[in-house]
């Protein structure tokens, strides 16, 4: 017998999986061991809906398992992935992980344009760092794509106005 949240897990292979995301975040913590399964499922459209509820509901585990789909052969996977990965944050039941590595991988590296859009714009909304900043300079020596460059050289004013505010 499957329970409801694997049901709108399985329900997520058609193009309204918002519709079956929305469920899932609304069951909270109880949805994530039916989120993590469908992480590993063959069809492509249910691992990109269970990244996108992990926007909203996560723990330490399903975070570990988000990593693994931002190398996902479907770049829509890798997208919604990088998405959710980005926009990790603190809460009392994840011990959030470094994003940082995982991000800048994707902005450097992935075939697909529109992922390493995603990861640059997610490298520019996180914490200000001085590697976050040595990385969005590489992105700018290197990356071809004007979208992508713009979003990195948002990313670098952000974080170099953030830094000096500190100062």
């Amino acid at each position: 017998m499957t329970t409801h949240c694997e049901h709108l897990v399985n329900k997520m292979d058609g193009l309204d999986y918002y519709t079956s995301v929305t469920a899932l975040v609304d069951a909270g913590h109880d949805a994530l061991p039916a989120v993590r399964a469908g992480m590993g499922h063959p069809n492509w459209r249910i691992r990109r809906g269970c990244a996108a509820v992990l926007i909203q509901v996560y723990d330490t585990e399903s975070l570990q398992r988000l990593v693994l789909l931002t190398r996902d052969p479907k770049k829509k996977v890798r997208k919604m992935a990088t998405l959710s990965l980005g926009l990790v944050r603190s809460t009392e039941s994840a011990n959030p992980i470094d994003v940082v590595p995982h991000l800048a991988y994707n902005a450097l590296n992935d075939p697909a344009v529109r992922v390493r859009r995603i990861a640059v714009a997610m490298l520019g909304i996180q914490k200000p760092q001085r590697r976050i900043v040595r990385l969005l300079r590489k992105i700018l020596a290197t990356e071809q794509d004007p979208k992508a460059v713009q979003f990195a050289q948002w990313g670098l004013t952000r974080h170099q106005d953030v830094g000096a505010r500190k100062s």
